[in-house]
């Protein structure tokens, strides 16, 4: 069984609309009737399973026995089998049986469920990803606040050593031009 073939009683009572004790119910009394895995506790059905507890929940509901139900589950005796004289009558004359289209409608079903789930799920997780791009951009701006800072601060210090680079070379021209006047006064009166 795949993933997307394997159903809980939760989720056969939901496709169902039926109440869960009650699937649960069916469960338990038809247990060896519906093929399952049992995992722990929990029981996983396939799909074919959901029209086995449909066929459990209508004749029930019609008030078949237990011991009525389990010849049709096996697929050895007709329901009309079981019904009395007038029912028969009734049952031959009545609505048809289900068409088989009602498999695909069970297939339907389940896929609508599932694809239900599915987006939920991916929604959940955008989501989260959305929290968390927003926290990574949050973290983002402050670092680059910080940067900005420091930029800031490289910049005022880079314009306080080219102040001090211009200072140094006006007082080296000055030394030149001091130097230079020394010698042109010295060579003056050195003659």
């Amino acid at each position: 069984m795949t993933d997307e073939d394997k159903l809980r009683i939760s989720d056969i009572a939901s496709l169902l609309s039926l109440p869960e004790d009650l699937v649960r119910r069916y469960a338990d009394e038809y247990d060896e009737h519906l093929q399952h895995q049992s995992i722990g506790k929990v029981r996983i059905y396939n799909k074919g399973a959901v029209k086995r507890f449909r066929v459990i929940a209508d004749l029930t509901a019609q008030g078949m026995s237990h011991d009525a139900i389990i010849p049709v589950l096996k697929g050895g005796k007709k329901i009309t089998e079981f019904a009395p004289d007038e029912e028969r009558r009734d049952t031959q004359s009545g609505p048809p049986p289900t068409p088989p289209g009602s498999d695909l409608l069970d297939e339907i079903v389940i896929a609508v469920a599932r694809t239900s789930e599915s987006t939920s799920q991916i929604e959940h997780r955008v989501s989260a990803i959305r929290d968390g791009m927003a926290s990574d951009t949050d973290r983002i701006l402050h670092e680059i606040r910080l940067l900005r800072e420091e930029v800031g601060q490289s910049k005022t210090e880079l314009r306080t050593l080219w102040s001090q680079v211009r200072e140094l070379e006006e007082d080296i021209r000055e030394r030149e031009l001091r130097k230079s006047w020394i010698e042109r006064v010295a060579e003056k009166l050195s003659r």
